[in-house]
């Protein structure tokens, strides 16, 4: 039996559907990297694995919904690749965090006035978690994540963002025609430095994405544009997650475990299992108890096993058009 590996991403995953006259380089969804790698798969009978692609805009629903779609898989393992959205600063931030405040915290005891606008300036307040879009805030929005198929002994992958050098940025066009700060190295650096603990912290797996970069020549040779993926980078990070992937699998539960009946909500007109165990305590301390069970037992909350959570809505970052005001 084949088991499935899930992928949930951001643009980066899709083909180039945000191109334009301007672009050098395009190419359809059989470039991609989920489709590369789901084709070398089933290539290969020893694999013993599909790969299974979540078509939809990472940004575009509630962190429940994306959990729902990734449980109905029933994956062995999540890779997940997203982050874009939330680094994506511009002076309307600064605007924002101003307004959010009275002037008591952004003004000197002296009375002086809060310091001018500068990229610097938006990305200290970035990396100090005091905007509207924060390292903290994502990296909580991804725990919610990882922790949910973590506690049900499932692996997570977690693509880091590639931090492309200071020379490289805004070099190039762009999705959207949005241009980055001049700093945007120290957002893409901060939101990585936030998110590698949660996902280390509770067993996952960081696959980093500028090392691989890198590897085959820097941003010039991976990228089309600020962050799409050239179709080298695609087949690059598809060789790299089937051999990941292959060691994984190793590690994942057999088929037939307790996770699999409690991946959406719990099986109907009975009692637990003995193999679950119910955790009330603090998100922030279930790390410790998931860490103390056997490899037979999952962690869930009580709520988990009543009706599926799954709202309407939109708890994303939404894109704002670069702009100096």
């Amino acid at each position: 039996m084949r088991r499935n590996i899930t992928i949930l991403g951001d643009s980066r995953v899709f083909d180039t559907y945000y191109t334009n006259s301007r672009y050098a380089v395009r190419y359809g969804y059989n470039k991609t990297f989920p489709h590369v790698w789901r084709k070398a798969v089933l290539a290969d009978p020893a694999a013993g694995y599909d790969v299974v692609h979540i078509p939809d805009h990472f940004r575009g629903g509630t962190i429940q919904n994306n959990i729902v779609r990734l449980a109905l898989t029933d994956p062995a393992i999540v890779v997940i690749l997203d982050g874009i959205w939330e680094t994506l600063l511009n002076r309307e931030h600064y605007n924002d965090y101003l307004k959010s405040r009275p002037s008591s915290d952004y003004a000197s005891e002296a009375g002086e006035p809060a310091p001018d606008y500068s990229d610097q300036s938006l990305v200290e307040l970035f990396k100090a978690n005091a905007l509207s879009l924060s390292p903290e805030a994502f990296a909580e929005q991804q725990r919610r994540l990882i922790s949910y198929f973590r506690r049900r002994s499932r692996q997570v992958i977690w693509m880091a963002l590639p931090v492309p050098p200071k020379r490289y940025i805004g070099s190039n066009y762009h999705a959207g025609d949005y241009t980055p700060i001049a700093d945007w190295d120290e957002c893409l650096t901060a939101v990585n430095e936030a998110v590698a603990p949660v996902v280390e912290g509770y067993g996952g797996v960081v696959l980093g994405l500028t090392e691989l970069m890198e590897e085959i020549g820097g941003p010039e040779m991976a990228l089309i544009d600020q962050w799409h993926f050239s179709e080298a980078f695609h087949a690059c990070n598809a060789e790299e997650l089937d051999a990941l992937s292959r060691r994984l699998l190793l590690e994942v539960p057999r088929a037939d475990h307790v996770s699999r009946d409690y991946m959406l909500g719990a099986p109907g007109g009975g009692a637990l299992l003995d193999d679950v165990v119910l955790y009330e305590g603090d998100p922030e301390n279930e790390i410790a108890t998931l860490r103390s069970l056997s490899a037979e037992q999952i962690l869930l909350y009580p709520s988990e096993l009543g009706e599926i959570n799954n709202p309407r809505g939109n708890d994303r970052a939404e894109f704002e058009k670069q702009a100096d005001r």
